[in-house]
C-alpha cells in the first residue's frame, strides 16, 4: 500500500489519538479522509480541515453535527453547497428550504438527491424553473452522472 493511502486510512481510525489525528491533517490525503468519513470531528479540527482548504468535502460529510453542516448553506463556492445539498436535514428549521432558493440550478440539483426532503420541499424542488433540477426529482433523485465541478 502507498503511503498516501496508509495515511488517509489511519486518518479514519476510530480509535486514534486527537493529537495524532491534527498531524495526520496536514497530509492532503488523510485530511480528505478524515474531513469526509470521521463521525468525531471536534469544533478545532472542523476550523482546521476549512482552513487547509477541505471545506467541501467536509461539507460532504454526513454525519457532521448540523450545526455545523448549516455553516455551508451560504458558502460562498457553489460546489460546497451541493456537497450539504445532498445530505442536509431541517436543522435548524428551513435550511433545507433556504437550498431549494439557492442561485445555482447545481446546488438545486444535488438537493433532490436528499432523502430528507419533506414533501412539500420536494413539490416546491419539482417546480423548479430549471428543467435540470425538475429532471433530478423525476428520477427520483438518482440524476446522470454530470461534473460536480470536482465536489470532493
Amino acid at each position: 500500500m502507498a503511503l498516501d493511502a496508509e495515511l488517509s486510512a489511519l486518518a479514519t481510525q476510530e480509535d486514534l489519538p486527537p493529537d495524532v489525528l491534527r498531524r495526520l491533517l496536514q497530509h492532503q490525503g488523510a485530511c480528505r479522509s478524515a474531513a469526509l468519513l470521521r463521525r468525531d470531528l471536534t469544533e478545532e479540527m472542523v476550523e482546521e480541515i476549512i482552513a487547509l482548504g477541505s471545506a467541501r468535502t467536509l461539507a460532504a460529510n454526513s454525519s457532521l453535527p448540523a450545526r455545523v453542516s448549516a455553516r455551508f448553506v451560504g458558502h460562498p463556492e457553489p460546489p460546497v453547497r451541493c456537497a450539504v445539498a445532498a445530505h442536509i436535514r431541517d436543522e435548524p428549521p428551513g435550511v433545507p428550504a433556504r437550498m431549494a432558493a439557492d442561485p445555482d440550478p447545481l446546488v438545486r440539483q444535488f438537493l433532490t438527491m436528499n432523502d430528507h426532503l419533506p414533501p412539500e420541499l420536494l413539490a416546491r424542488v419539482a417546480a423548479d424553473p430549471d428543467s435540470s433540477v425538475r429532471s433530478g426529482v423525476i428520477g427520483d433523485g438518482v440524476m446522470s452522472p454530470m461534473p460536480c465541478a470536482g465536489c470532493c
